[in-house]
């Protein structure tokens, strides 16, 4: 009520004046409104222009804390990698320097040995015999063979091993999968073969005295031992093996089970036909022997040949030698038992390493022959026939010495009929002497008979027939030798025998036409290799247990001397493979600890590749296809290839590509299952000579860039095994992947 009189009083106040006076009065309070409205007006548009200012600054600072955000994120990270590195390397500085203070405190020790030694000879130069006696004692605890050389051994010693571990110590490995190898004092090479196996070893520190194994059980003196297993009555423990399992006196009083042999051949592309039958599983057999070889190989090289402590599972580099056609099943199964039977502490152990049985050779022939060999600019093209139970043939070009490189220059041969052909040219000849029954009982119910009477006519005929003297002979006593077999011929065959009082006279002819056949076989394989490398062939390396054999390289000489430049049987060619498998463990060593990248490079730079690879992939079926692979979806599944077979393809690089584009957003992963074929153009993965190799996993870790991420992956033809890498081609992420062979 008071506001409505106030208002009254107001406006009778107004009209109360005068109209003129009363005009003026408002036009005055217009005129001033309307001032104070286009002031506002003003104002409103500095206040709009000062916000606009002001959004434009935000805008600014938003863009600028987004790039502070994200360099501090980078810098995060930066510094915590930096943090594990630093950890990482004063963990590993920690390790070197107790290793280095204990490696000083060594060589003071040794230092101060040698000291008192010297003084002690200074005093007592006239007691000869004395000196005598202590130079002996030195040489059994130190392992050198004279007094005057201690100080340039210790220092040898000492510098090799300070310059290995100045390596480690400089090279921190980026890459976590591939070990230092600074701790392996010790390389084996592992030859396990169809017929014969043996094992080399060197140490480190020694580079040049590569040893091989010359003793066996039952005091055999070779190179090699037979892969043969002589198991009890119910064929779960080996009783004997190697060659005392084989070739045996006849002994009517004890009877044991036929050795299990061949069983190498259970592995690999052979016909299943042709496979020998076995009592066991292949690969308990094939754990066994390497079982028997690991323990005495660990007797030999770790406790009476070296004078210093060595871990087999930590100081031992294996390489094991495997034929060149070995799948990746089937070097899958032979990780599997070589770690069943103790050669490996677990079955991914990077302690043991695959090298072919080709390669070995090669690296073997080159290494010791390179400075009798002309080598220039054009690289030298040579062969290596390795001619033992088997005969293998490989070409390869020198391409590098320093270090060892070697390039593949066609694919490899290999024939199932090696010098074991010759010893079933004998089993042939006295079939026709006593018949074919009488043999095979002989070889069904008296196995050790029938193999002492090979292994007679293997070492007085067969190793030195040399072609020369044709009045050569042999006479085999069958009484004395196979006494079994007198009673499984005929009577008239008997009779016959029993005038001859069972001795069976071998000729020149005779033996002649059991070496010919695989000569000649031979031969016809290196003309075939010959031309399938179509260049000037400078060097032929015989190597294996056959090319020992004089006939065989008379014959192999006669029939190629215009054609290669040199012949060469280099020194112990049946350890040629053992040997050039510690040559490429040494090498490998080297070259891990100085770059990562080095160990492809080494010794093999090519390959050729026997198989076509690819992926299984699921395709929308398009007319042409085969309407019995339609699924009710309407897809198709089929193989891709990544490589055909006869690429040659660099080793250790990656070689074939495939992209994949994410069906869905959320997706973790994907895998790709990968099959390998005999055939160019393979369409199925389920038609004839296709065989899975294994499944390519790839981890998706960044869900949150959704469908923006495809992937890049493709497969690495390494030394021996295949390697994958998958990433993500927006931001460059590498992801994490894995090669599976499931065979077990």
């Amino acid at each position: 009520m008071a506001n409505e009189r106030s208002k009254d009083n107001s406006s009778e106040e107004l009209f109360s004046d005068k109209p003129l006076q009363v005009i003026e009065k408002l036009g005055f309070s217009y005129y001033e409104l309307n001032n104070k409205f286009v002031n506002l007006l003003e104002e409103n548009q500095r206040i709009k222009q000062q916000c606009k200012n002001l959004e434009d600054k935000n805008q600014e600072n938003l863009r600028l804390n987004s790039e502070l955000n994200e360099k501090n994120q980078e810098i995060s990270r930066t510094n915590s990698n930096l943090i594990e590195e630093n950890k990482e390397f004063s963990r590993i500085n920690s390790e070197i320097k107790e290793k280095l203070e204990e490696k000083e405190k060594k060589f003071k020790e040794f230092q101060q040995y040698v000291s008192n030694l010297e003084n002690q000879r200074n005093e007592e130069l006239q007691q000869l015999q004395k000196l005598e006696i202590m130079s002996q004692s030195l040489d059994k605890n130190l392992g050198i063979l004279k007094l005057e050389e201690i100080d340039e051994s210790i220092i040898k010693t000492f510098k090799e091993n300070n310059e290995d571990f100045l390596a480690s110590f400089s090279n921190k490995n980026p890459d976590e999968s591939l070990p230092y190898y600074s701790n392996i004092k010790v390389v084996v090479g592992l030859d396990f073969g169809t017929t014969c196996s043996g094992f080399s070893y060197c140490h480190v520190a020694n580079k040049q005295n590569i040893c091989s194994n010359e003793i066996w059980p039952g005091e055999i003196t070779q190179f090699k031992t037979n892969t043969v297993l002589q198991y009890d009555d119910k064929y779960n423990d080996v009783v004997l093996w190697g060659a005392s399992a084989l070739a045996r006196k006849p002994n009517r009083r004890i009877k044991r089970n036929k050795p299990v042999e061949l069983f190498k051949l259970w592995l690999g592309n052979l016909d299943k036909r042709l496979k020998p039958r076995l009592p066991v599983d292949h690969k308990k057999a094939i754990t066994d022997i390497l079982e028997k070889l690991e323990k005495y190989e660990s007797k030999l090289v770790i406790k009476d040949k070296i004078a210093w402590s060595v871990n087999f599972f930590e100081n031992v580099l294996l390489v094991l030698s495997v034929p060149a056609e070995y799948s990746e099943k089937d070097k899958s199964i032979m990780r599997k038992c070589a770690y069943n039977a103790g050669l490996i502490k677990n079955k991914n152990s990077k302690n043991l390493q695959f090298i072919t049985e080709p390669e070995a050779a090669a690296i073997y022939c080159v290494e010791n022959k390179l400075n009798e060999l002309q080598v220039d600019d054009t690289r030298m093209t040579f062969m290596v026939v390795d001619c033992g139970g088997t005969v293998d043939l490989t070409t390869r070009r020198l391409v590098g010495i320093n270090p060892l490189q070697l390039g593949e220059v066609t694919a490899r041969i290999r024939d199932y009929n090696g010098s074991t052909f010759i010893d079933g040219e004998f089993i042939e000849f006295l079939s026709k002497r006593f018949g074919a029954r009488a043999i095979n009982l002989l070889r069904e119910n008296n196995y050790d008979q029938f193999q002492f009477l090979v292994q007679e006519f293997c070492k007085n005929v067969k190793e030195p027939f040399t072609g020369d003297n044709r009045e050569f002979y042999y006479e085999l006593d069958i009484e004395y030798i196979a006494p079994k077999l007198l009673q499984y011929v005929d009577k008239e065959i008997m009779e016959m025998m029993e005038k001859d009082e069972w001795l069976i006279e071998i000729k020149y002819n005779d033996i002649k036409s059991m070496f010919d056949p695989l000569i000649e076989r031979i031969i016809r394989l290196i003309h075939v290799q010959l031309n399938n490398i179509q260049e000037a062939c400078s060097a032929m390396f015989l190597v294996g247990g056959f090319s020992e054999n004089q006939y065989f390289q008379k014959r192999i000489k006669q029939e190629f001397n215009h054609t290669v430049k040199t012949f060469s049987v280099p020194a112990q060619p049946i350890a040629a493979i053992t040997h050039g498998a510690v040559i490429y463990g040494l090498l490998f060593i080297k070259s891990s600890r100085s770059n990562k990248y080095a160990i492809y490079a080494t010794c093999t730079t090519t390959r050729v590749l026997k198989y076509t690879y690819g992926i299984k992939v699921c395709l929308d079926w398009k007319k042409g296809d085969s309407p019995d692979r339609r699924t009710p979806d309407g897809k198709i599944f089929k193989f891709s290839p990544l490589v055909k077979r006869g690429t040659v393809v660099e080793v250790g690089k990656v070689f074939s590509l495939y992209e994949h584009v994410l069906l869905l957003p959320c997706q973790t992963g994907f895998s790709f299952e990968i099959y390998m074929s005999s055939n160019c153009d393979p369409r199925y993965c389920d038609e004839p000579g296709m065989e899975y190799v294994g499944t390519l996993r790839i981890d998706l870790p960044d869900v949150h860039l959704g469908y923006n991420r495809p992937v890049t992956f493709g497969l690495s033809f390494g030394h021996m095994e295949i390697s994958a890498f998958a990433k993500n081609n927006v931001n460059g992420q590498n992801y994490k992947t894995s090669f599976e062979v499931d065979y077990f």
